[in-house]
């Protein structure tokens, strides 16, 4: 296994258990962005949150961008001037389908961000937290796969985690992806979540009227 692989695969277990994350993991990783993705499925909704840790390359170039004046220091309102750039192009590259039928995506709630502690524009680390929703499908089968197409930041070697959470009866299962740890977004294309229903949630009765 290479180095670099073997980082990734440290960060990964290191994100998923809590544990602390080596300097040599960060070494590595330094032109790379964490794409933690989690799905919750119930019988009204699915709900798709996306948690992008940004190390140290990518940090320091979208901290250029929002530091509008560029005096080296990023203040709330250039952030929250970034953010509303962002948001719509961001909407744009997150979809959805079930068993290859697109269903699109409403942003929820605005999206977060989180400079860990750094307002200045040099390399660090930042965390940026997206959310959307879809009405779960009346057709939706147990066995169904669901995809979250992810275009986030294309040109930035990714290294990707899967959540799933079920409710209302629902059983839903991450399904391991071709290259665990390295997923590229190339030539246009998606990086592609993969997610199973192994159990279709129920939407409860409406109680009766005596």
């Amino acid at each position: 296994m290479s180095r670099s692989a073997f980082a990734a695969l440290h960060l990964i277990a290191s994100l998923l258990v809590g544990l602390p994350i080596s300097g040599a993991a960060h070494d590595v990783l330094t032109n790379f962005v964490q794409h933690s993705v989690r799905l919750t499925m119930g019988a009204h909704h699915l709900d798709v949150t996306i948690d992008l840790t940004f190390f140290e390359e990518w940090s320091s170039r979208e901290r250029h961008a929002m530091d509008a004046d560029a005096n080296g220091r990023i203040t709330r309102a250039e952030l929250e001037a970034y953010l509303k750039k962002l948001a719509p192009e961001l909407s744009q590259l997150v979809g959805l389908r079930v068993t290859g039928r697109e269903l699109p995506l409403v942003q929820l709630y605005d999206p977060e961000i989180d400079l860990l502690g750094s307002e200045t524009t040099g390399p660090a680390h930042h965390r940026l937290r997206l959310y959307y929703f879809v009405s779960t499908p009346s057709t939706l089968r147990s066995g169904d796969v669901i995809i979250i197409e992810d275009r986030l930041w294309p040109e930035a070697k990714a290294l990707v985690t899967l959540q799933a959470e079920g409710h209302d009866g629902c059983v839903l299962q991450t399904e391991t992806p071709d290259d665990p740890g390295f997923v590229s977004a190339q030539s246009g294309e998606a990086r592609l979540c993969k997610f199973r229903c192994s159990k279709a949630p129920q939407k409860q009765a409406a109680p009766k009227i005596q």
